[in-house]
């Protein structure tokens, strides 16, 4: 009975201490959501300077916008209006990039405290195209991932921070991230619409795991 008591009175100082230190909502504000975000593309001045190569062209508009009043306007051109004759075995490939070198810099380097890269897209074709979405880290390790953006219709791309943990993607030291549509075949440029460039901390994935 005296062991009893004296473990009791143990753990109840050792609980006081923990509250005193904030120990023990450590937990509680962890789990909060939260939403950072990389670019919601209003600043007409500093939003848009990704790096294109000249083979894309990004602008602002009012068309589109899935968070506040803007988006960005993605064209991406064919590889006939640049080269005469493609090179055997070479993918065309226009990009949009943000990252510690473009003009428009990413400004969010440490994802380890969230869940999930997010980007609102639309295809405003009359057919599907295939997005990719690239991410870097500063160890040179990437992580792509693809899908269907669905005619006249949003898509809400979600890529997992845990699926780049597991790529072995340092978290801590991420240098930037790609953007494109396939043009594999194409005969005109492909429009898309980007929108709500975010990083999110849901508890709800963090229990998915």
């Amino acid at each position: 009975m005296k062991t009893v008591l004296i473990i009791l009175v143990a753990a109840a100082l050792l609980y006081a201490l923990a509250a005193g230190l904030g120990l023990t909502h450590s937990r509680k504000k962890g789990l909060a959501k939260k939403t950072t975000m990389i670019s919601d593309f209003e600043d007409a001045n500093n939003d848009f300077d990704w790096s294109t190569g000249g083979y894309a062209k990004m602008e602002q508009s009012t068309q589109n916008a899935t968070h506040s009043k803007h988006s960005a306007k993605l064209t991406f051109y064919t590889q006939d209006a640049f080269v005469a004759t493609p090179t055997p075995g070479v993918t065309w490939q226009p990009m949009v990039t943000l990252d510690t070198r473009s003009v428009t810099k990413l400004t969010v380097f440490d994802w380890s405290e969230y869940t999930s890269l997010k980007l609102d897209a639309f295809n405003p074709q009359d057919n599907p195209v295939t997005y990719h979405l690239k991410v870097m880290d500063s160890k040179s390790y990437t992580y792509e991932t693809s899908g269907p953006l669905l005619p006249k219709k949003v898509t809400n791309i979600a890529l997992m921070t845990d699926d780049l943990d597991k790529a072995r993607i340092d978290l801590t030291m991420i240098s930037g991230l790609q953007f494109w549509v396939d043009m594999a075949g194409a005969t005109a440029p492909a429009t898309v619409y980007i929108d709500n460039l975010r990083l999110e901390f849901d508890p709800g994935d963090v229990k998915k795991k």
